[in-house]
């Protein structure tokens, strides 16, 4: 059998496009267990999306150890590894941006410089993101100044956000008590640019017992979403880059927020059922 070359001429370069991808993933990075980018890759892969991390720290593992190892990416890594995605044409052909955990306050600078040409290049293009704080069971586990960067430069460029109860205390400076307030209080960011917020652990005081809420929240519409609350060991975590990555996916299928947010929150669900299961001190998203 006679190989015939596809090249015009033998040895002659063919032509290429950038390589297919959906989603543009720029969160955290760990080598042991699934928070971040370790978390969301695999939720990608299953709705059959391509996707391509960029990290904001590289990790042993969660600070949730005893032990820790690496750090947050130089600010100039970090612009670099911003401007390459320019470069190579991959903000020309990705669908979708999805930001979470930073690992300092000047990555949040970077990210509120890029992202505006970005938008006006490509007004197709989704932008959702998380704005990776803290918990209530935790606290505040990023750098403080953070709080004020989400508020101030990152929401306005947000086509969707995706924070926790405790987080969108945080970034409307007070308490919030009631799934009312809280629908209010997504709606003063949804006021500076944002199309819809979907705010996880919602109102956990008035939640039903073993339950907790999802507020799904855009200008004119709101829905509260019910799921049971799981049990897991304090070392989980990542549920919501989990959420995150499974709402993505969902929207870009064509699935309608309501119908998106719960598809995620049946994501979350399964993996933590698996995580228990299994006794896994990490989520077990591929267990």
């Amino acid at each position: 059998m006679t190989a015939i070359s596809a090249a015009p001429t033998a040895g002659a370069a063919l032509p290429a496009v950038t390589a297919r991808v959906d989603v543009i993933s720029i969160q955290s990075q760990v080598v042991y267990g699934y928070v971040g980018n370790n978390a969301a890759m695999p939720v990608f892969r299953r709705a059959g999306l391509r996707a391509i991390a960029v990290p904001t720290v590289i990790l042993s593992n969660t600070p949730h150890y005893p032990t820790l190892h690496g750090g947050a990416v130089p600010l100039d890594w970090f612009e670099g590894l911003l401007k390459g995605l320019d470069e190579r044409g991959v903000t020309q052909v990705a669908r979708a941006v999805v930001c979470g955990y930073l690992g300092q306050p000047g990555q949040a600078d970077l990210l509120a410089a890029w992202l505006p040409a970005l938008r006006a290049a490509r007004p197709d293009l989704r932008v959702h993101i998380d704005p990776v704080m803290g918990d209530r069971n935790d606290g505040l586990y990023v750098d403080s100044g953070l709080v004020a960067q989400y508020r101030k430069q990152l929401v306005p460029h947000a086509d969707g956000m995706t924070p926790n109860h405790f987080e969108l205390e945080l970034m409307v400076g007070r308490p919030l008590s009631s799934i009312d307030e809280v629908v209010a209080a997504a709606r003063e960011l949804i006021a500076e640019g944002p199309q819809w917020i979907v705010v996880t652990s919602a109102a956990p005081m008035a939640a039903a017992p073993g339950t907790l809420q999802l507020a799904v929240v855009t200008r004119d519409e709101s829905t509260v979403l019910t799921h049971p609350e799981i049990a897991i060991p304090p070392s989980v975590h990542g549920t919501g880059d989990v959420f995150m990555a499974a709402i993505t996916a969902r929207l870009l299928a064509g699935d309608a927020l309501a119908d998106a947010a719960r598809a995620a929150t049946d994501a979350v669900t399964d993996a933590l059922t698996r995580t228990r299961e299994l006794g896994w001190e990490e989520l077990a998203i591929e267990g």
